[in-house]
């Protein structure tokens, strides 16, 4: 549970697995992150092209970790596209200002 408090402090997202034998914990994740409040998204973890998951497949694998059709629609649809924005909108401002500030990428 601490963990996904701190994804959703953090704006990290919880991901729920299409990969076999990754997702037989998908339920519990789900449980978690819904208590914690945390934002999830469902990915395929694709390792080869074959594991490349469409639409419908990644609604079969949210609704069986037990999304309800709401919480599957937002993961689908609308939490990867604010999590592009937000990386767009980082690197927009990177880009703006070239030069960190004093230490910040010290562990880059």
């Amino acid at each position: 549970m601490e963990e996904a408090r701190l994804a959703k402090e953090n704006g990290v997202l919880i991901e729920i697995t299409g990969r076999m034998g990754h997702n037989i914990t998908n339920g519990h994740v789900v449980g978690v992150a819904r208590e914690a409040g945390a934002a999830m998204v469902i990915d395929s973890d694709a390792h080869a092209p074959e594991n490349l998951m469409d639409e419908a497949a990644a609604r079969t694998v949210a609704l069986g970790a037990g999304m309800t059709e709401a919480e599957a629609d937002l993961a689908l649809n609308v939490t990867p596209f604010e999590a592009i924005k937000r990386i767009r909108h980082r690197r927009e401002g990177i880009w703006k200002n070239p030069r960190p500030p004093s230490g910040c990428c010290s562990r880059l």
